[in-house]
Formats: structure tokens, sequence, C-alpha cells
């Protein structure tokens, strides 16, 4: 897991070995080439304990999103945590859909500064283990550039990074973060709006697609069983699809900013990218069903 400090500390060389090994008898370092790199985002752990656990057996570097005060919130960051997997806040915001109930202690336009800061800290101190986060639905507080300078403030008091979930194609929390100075991207593709092996798979391949392309991109996906069935089958044949699954932060720590350099790739690839992922129906309350059931 990538730590959020770039400060290293070069070691000496060992001048024996520096005098046996001169310039002109080293070999020189073979070239490898750089796969290109993704980024798999599992938002809304916390609520549904089967499905959190089965998404946390995925093999990889997937980086878990937690949401704040559900019942096994601690319990799934700590559980990653000691799988080596990354973790970041889920942090709840306020939707422009008034039928999406907001998760408790999360983000509305009618809140004060204070208000706002405090929620996020108390947040951030609520899930174990974090290292960034990422908004969970906010289509209504992610387009409030005043909202999302109090939550960039508050937020570089801490060492971590933020992705926009892009769930408002005018969303300005990308740029909020990067105007304090918080490491940032925004997520690709959103892998389930559909949720089926087919579609997940299609979404998939788009993803790859942008990667190699571009030399990463982020996916943010559920934990569906459509999901999580499709990443269980594809996740160990990522070297020979010409991947590699890295955690998020390998990611922002490596380009900081957007990349909005073009990608060449059909038209329809390109309406995918663009397209704001939908508002999650997410894993608490009354669509526990969604998750549970099979497909």
């Amino acid at each position: 897991m990538l730590a959020l400090t770039l400060g290293l500390t070069l070691a000496s060389p060992n001048p024996a070995y520096s005098a046996a090994k001169s310039l002109d008898t080293q070999a020189p370092m073979p070239w490898v080439p750089t796969l290109p790199k993704i980024a798999i985002i599992l938002d809304d752990l916390g609520y549904n304990r089967p499905s959190g656990e089965r998404a946390l057996q995925l093999p990889g570097n997937i980086t878990y999103a937690i949401i704040p005060f559900t019942p096994y919130s601690q319990i799934f960051a700590n559980a990653a945590f000691d799988r080596n997997r990354e973790v970041i806040l889920h942090m709840p915001m306020e939707s422009s859909d008034p039928t999406r109930k907001l998760d408790q202690g999360g983000l509305t336009r009618n809140q004060s500064e204070m208000e706002v800061k405090a929620r996020v800290k108390k947040a951030i101190q609520s899930v174990p283990h974090i290292v960034g986060l990422n908004n969970h639905m906010g289509s209504n507080v992610t387009a409030d550039t005043q909202m999302m300078q109090w939550v960039m403030q508050e937020v570089r008091n801490q060492p971590l990074y933020f992705i926009d979930s892009m769930t408002n194609p005018h969303s300005v929390a990308n740029d909020s973060a990067a105007q304090f100075a918080i490491p940032t991207l925004k997520r690709d593709i959103f892998l389930d709006n559909v949720q089926t092996e087919a579609a997940v798979e299609r979404m998939f391949r788009a993803l790859i697609k942008v990667a190699q392309e571009r030399g990463h991109a982020i996916a943010i996906g559920h934990p569906y069983p459509a999901t999580l069935t499709y990443l269980e089958k594809v996740l160990p044949k990522l070297q020979e699809m010409g991947v590699e699954l890295v955690d998020a932060s390998d990611l922002v720590m490596q380009f900081g900013q957007p990349v909005d350099q073009p990608i060449n790739a059909e038209d329809l690839l390109q309406h995918i990218v663009a397209m704001p992922a939908p508002e999650s129906q997410r894993l608490n309350f009354s669509n526990e069903n969604l998750y549970n059931r099979t497909l």
C-alpha cells in the first residue's frame, strides 16, 4: 500500500561494493515495459455483512470505500487493513434526488461552514486506516463551490487524497481538492450501472481500453452479486489482459491531477467515459435485497 508521504531517505552506498563494481563493469539494467495501471474502488461497504465479506476476499489491490457510522464500517476497515488493502472514506453527501435517503453524518447544502467541517472531521475519525476519501452520492453538494471548499479545508488537515466519484457532470469537487493541494483524481468508468455480468464485463473492457490509451484509469463499482462474480473471474487474468491493478493512491500520487488528454477510442467508449455515475442504490435500509439476490 502506498504511503501518502513522498519524503525518502537514500542510504549511502556501501564503499566496498562501490569499489568492486565500477560503472565500466556493471551490466546494464534490462528495460522492463510498464503495464497500464487500473484502480478499482468498491463503494458502499458498511451495511451488509455477507456482501462486504465476499468483497474483501477479492484478489488483488482493490480499494474499499466504507460509509461511516454503519454497522460494519470499523470491522470492514480493520479487515481490509489486515489484508494489506487500501481503505478510504465514502463520505455521504446530499443528492439532487429527494428520494435518496442521506446516510448518518452526511452533508447537505443547508449546513453551515462549522457543521460541514465538523461532520467531515467526525467521519474521517470514525473509519480507521483510511488514506483517502470519495463522495457517496453528492450530486447536490459536489456542484456547490462553497460547500466543496469547506470540505477540502477540513480534508487538507489530514494526509488524505480525494477521488471525485463524478455523480454530477458539473462537479467542482476535483478542482476544489486541487485548489487546496490535496492529491486528487476523477473516476473514469462506472462498472455496474446495469447489474448483470455481461454489462459489468462491457464496462470493464472500457476501463481496460482507457488505461491502454492513457496509461491509467479508475473504476468504481459496488458489491452487487453480478459485480463480485465478474471480478472474481477476471482479476486473476489481468496480467494476460495487459494491465496492472494498483491501489487508488498509487495513481493519485503518481499523477496528482486529472489527465485530460484525449482518448483515441470509439465514439461509444468516449460517451461511456464521460457519462456521470448514477447515484448508487446503496447497501442499506430498503435496498438490501438488491445485494443479496442471485442473478
